[in-house]
């Protein structure tokens, strides 16, 4: 049964990619959250766990890229990383708490849950932290067995499988041909498939009876490949 209403936000509100950011606001920052709700786009975020448990709206594992501090961020403490600042900018790093409140239901949230060392730990915080939140949302993730802890738990979230050919090299090769293809969606039970535009188009195996959504779009070409071959998408720049 199609769970996905064909009025949902998943299928009709280009979705900005880590919050509208660019022109000096951080991706994942509150100011790019606030100026996508001020846009009143969807916003998609990434999750992290801390060493310490805590739940943090941060997209790399390592810390240099947008932090300028080497090191992992599962190493570190809550309490470290709230001390960092984002890309030479006043803007820190979000618990995913403060970023629910600050959201509130103004605009929907695609909430990507990151590769975790415990598995486990991540998807219940994540449900916990959303237990009594009222907008709308949805939980996607590149590891289907993250998913399908979403599908067992909470089977009425709506979620998704992410997929890159790219992202899978680091893995054996049979591993990366099941991943690439949808073959292990049986796990993750997706109710959208959602694809590196790179990628498109893809065999309708790869989806099936889910929903095809694409990611990210940076340029006009992107945009209408991804009009042309999906149901919705990511973005990033091009709809300020």
């Amino acid at each position: 049964m199609d769970r996905i209403d064909k009025n949902c936000w998943l299928l009709n509100s280009p979705i900005a990619h880590r919050g509208l950011h660019g022109d000096g606001v951080p991706e994942n920052s509150e100011a790019a959250y606030r100026r996508a709700i001020y846009g009143n786009y969807p916003i998609e975020m990434d999750l992290q766990l801390t060493s310490d448990g805590g739940v943090v709206s941060f997209h790399d594992d390592d810390l240099k890229r947008m932090t300028g501090v080497k090191g992992l961020i599962w190493d570190k403490t809550l309490g470290e990383i709230k001390a960092l600042r984002l890309a030479d900018t006043d803007e820190k790093i979000m618990t995913f708490e403060e970023l629910l409140e600050l959201v509130g239901g103004k605009v929907p949230l695609m909430i990507e849950i990151k590769k975790q060392r415990d598995k486990g730990i991540i998807v219940d915080k994540t449900l916990d932290a959303l237990k009594n939140y009222k907008g709308e949302f949805a939980i996607q993730s590149f590891d289907p067995r993250l998913v399908g802890e979403v599908a067992k738990k909470r089977p009425d979230i709506l979620r998704g499988q992410l997929i890159d050919v790219a992202r899978h090299k680091d893995i054996n090769f049979f591993a990366d041909k099941l991943l690439t293809g949808g073959y292990l969606n049986f796990i993750s039970k997706p109710d959208f498939v959602n694809v590196n535009v790179d990628n498109l188009p893809v065999a309708k195996r790869v989806y099936k009876k889910a929903h095809l959504m694409t990611w990210t779009i940076r340029n006009e070409e992107d945009k209408l490949k991804a009009q042309k071959y999906a149901e919705n998408y990511t973005f990033e720049f091009i709809h300020k």
